[in-house]
């Protein structure tokens, strides 16, 4: 059996070849735009977690990886040390580039032209390739929904106003057909569908509009989101940011639907696929 971990800014998640999946949110993120730092109940949070994913993997051929927030962290090297000396797993740091290729290579999508878009906790990275394969245009900005949530708080007039200048240094994107990955999207998807609980086959592939997103966003800037929408309930303070950000990223793209991928670079990671 292999196994691989994904260690993100908002969640750890696991996944492994006989089929076992978990994902817990730990925050690891939270507060870094201010200080710096990763989260040191985060970190805590982040250490139990894999204490209990490796534990559940047991002698599996483990590959574990972090991205954005401890890329960007001060203090990311000290916490790949601890969990080396703490949990005895080795993180895989992966760069920008490696993310963009192996989220091309594990996301849900249809052959041909297509744009990725990674929307995590930390960041939002966006990922054309006109043969669906080979990325020609890759750019990753620090508006992952726990970022945007330690900035502006549950003032979500002020990101809905302010998003499309946020969005404006992606540039130019070409109008391929566009696919989202990441919890937001993926919470997004189950809260239309209103799953009384989270069904990763029905996610993915599921094809959102403009239309749907707009009129659910009420939804889910209400402080009774997770009574309205309990399947949201794990990401009830942090999903709105994703939606507002996938709205102003199609209105800049200038496309008026997305696939949802619930398959992302930690499918392609327990593939075999590496970052060389």
């Amino acid at each position: 059996m292999r196994a691989a971990i994904d260690i993100g800014s908002n969640s750890v998640r696991l996944l492994t070849t006989d089929g076992l999946k978990r994902s817990t949110i730990t925050k690891l993120a939270d507060g870094m735009e201010s200080t710096g730092v990763l989260s040191p109940l985060g970190a805590e949070t982040t250490i139990a977690v894999l204490r209990e994913y490796v534990s559940l993997v047991g002698g599996a051929k483990l590959t574990a990886f972090a991205t954005e927030a401890v890329r960007r962290a001060k203090d990311g090297k000290e916490f790949v040390a601890r969990v080396k000396k703490e949990v005895g797993v080795d993180i895989l740091l992966l760069s920008p580039e490696d993310e963009a290729r192996l989220a091309l290579i594990g996301a849900k999508k249809d052959d041909g032209a297509v744009t990725v878009c990674d929307l995590g906790g930390g960041s939002l990275e966006v990922i054309s390739a006109a043969d669906g394969v080979n990325p020609e245009y890759i750019k990753s900005l620090p508006l992952g929904v726990v970022i945007l949530k330690n900035k502006y708080g549950n003032n979500y007039s002020k990101l809905i106003d302010e998003a499309p200048s946020l969005v404006s240094p992606y540039g130019e994107i070409k109008k391929y057909p566009v696919v989202f990955m990441g919890g937001s999207a993926c919470n997004i998807a189950a809260g239309l569908m209103n799953l009384p609980h989270y069904d990763a086959q029905k996610v993915n592939g599921y094809k959102i509009t403009l239309k749907d997103l707009d009129g659910f966003l009420p939804i889910l800037t209400s402080k009774n989101l997770a009574t309205l929408r309990p399947v949201c309930a794990k990401r009830a303070d942090t999903v709105a940011y994703g939606a507002i950000m996938i709205i102003a990223l199609l209105n800049r793209i200038g496309v008026t639907e997305f696939t949802v991928s619930d398959s992302s670079n930690l499918e392609a990671i327990l593939r075999g696929e590496t970052t060389e």
